[in-house]
């Protein structure tokens, strides 16, 4: 009885020592993704969406391919999950870069911020429409409270420019951009429980590149390939800083607390991205951007207060048969 009650015990400590190595990616991630904004400004305006799109998916997967060394053909997808990791390409890699690469280049600013703000609210619907999970009420109120921390950023602490905003044909990529991410993300979580996240990662990179290479090379053909040596510094981040260790990050910790923490956590990349302006651009803060983040970091906390955990996850169990084959 007592070596049963010490097992569990050791169990529920490892499990939470493993979501905290979560929490910590998906921060760590978001901080990433809120350079990749910035980044994204620059270079969407100098260069064709999907050949930017295939150059970065193709840093990316340089970066994490040496991760991938040490897992020998064990963990090597193959059959019908070759297709489902083929379908993540798209809607991880290959929609999402272009439709955020167009979007980001004709969308105004304000619109992005309000469109980008709804990744909690998406998740939480794709996952109670196709998976029949129901959030508690305390994670719908922090949702809320969140986008209207967002919504105070946006609209600079001001009711009429909050109201005077009209949507436009390009914010129709940036909301297929977060429909596909949130999907992206719920279909990750899926595949994780069957391959380490690294695979999954990998794999989604190479199949987005094949989905983005013809577009891109038919862009370069018509268009040329005009990127100034501030600009390469620009996408470099982008490819390796966000397409590789950020996209790894991102499916670690969805891997580790789920694709609808992860979501809430989104919230956080346009926090990021103000911190990093206001750091390396030197723009302004002002009064609006306290309120916002303290609504935004309010609401995030109280969603992941009700993250119910009653037993041990799948996920905490497929990455114990992960790390034997590591071991093999």
């Amino acid at each position: 009885m007592k070596a049963s009650l010490d097992k569990a015990t050791l169990d529920n400590s490892k499990e939470k020592r493993f979501r905290q190595i979560g929490y910590a990616e998906v921060i760590l991630a978001c901080l990433l993704f809120g350079g990749n904004t910035i980044a994204g400004r620059i270079v969407a305006t100098q260069v064709p969406p999907f050949a930017l799109s295939a150059v970065r998916a193709a840093l990316g997967l340089l970066v994490i391919t040496p991760f991938l060394w040490r897992l020998g053909p064990a963990l090597r997808p193959r059959g019908k999950d070759l297709w489902w990791l083929a379908l993540q390409g798209l809607v991880g890699i290959g929609l999402p870069y272009t439709t955020f690469a167009w979007g980001i280049r004709f969308s105004p600013a304000i619109n992005a911020a309000i469109i980008f703000a709804t990744f909690p609210a998406v998740t939480l619907v794709l996952l109670g429409i196709f998976w029949r999970y129901k959030p508690t009420f305390i994670q719908i109120i922090g949702v809320i409270i969140a986008f209207l921390g967002l919504l105070v950023v946006a609209s600079r602490g001001s009711l009429e420019r909050l109201f005077s905003v009209s949507f436009t044909a390009a914010d129709g990529f940036l909301l297929l951009n977060v429909f596909v991410v949130s999907l992206s993300n719920i279909l990750g979580q899926e595949l994780m429980h069957r391959y380490p996240p690294i695979v999954v990662s990998a794999y989604t990179l190479f199949f987005g590149i094949l989905w983005l290479l013809p577009w891109g090379l038919w862009e370069v053909a018509g268009q040329g390939w005009h990127l100034s040596w501030q600009g390469w510094i620009f996408l470099l981040y982008m490819g390796c800083s966000v397409s590789g260790l950020a996209v790894l990050l991102n499916f670690e910790a969805v891997h580790r607390i789920g694709s609808g923490a992860v979501g809430i956590f989104n919230n956080l990349n346009p926090l990021f991205a103000i911190a990093l302006a206001a750091l390396f651009l030197k723009e302004p803060l002002y009064l609006y951007h306290g309120i916002g983040i303290i609504l935004v970091l309010g609401g995030v906390g109280l969603s992941l207060s009700s993250n119910r955990q009653v037993s041990q996850s799948p996920s905490f169990r497929s990455e114990n048969s992960h790390a034997r084959a590591f071991s093999r």
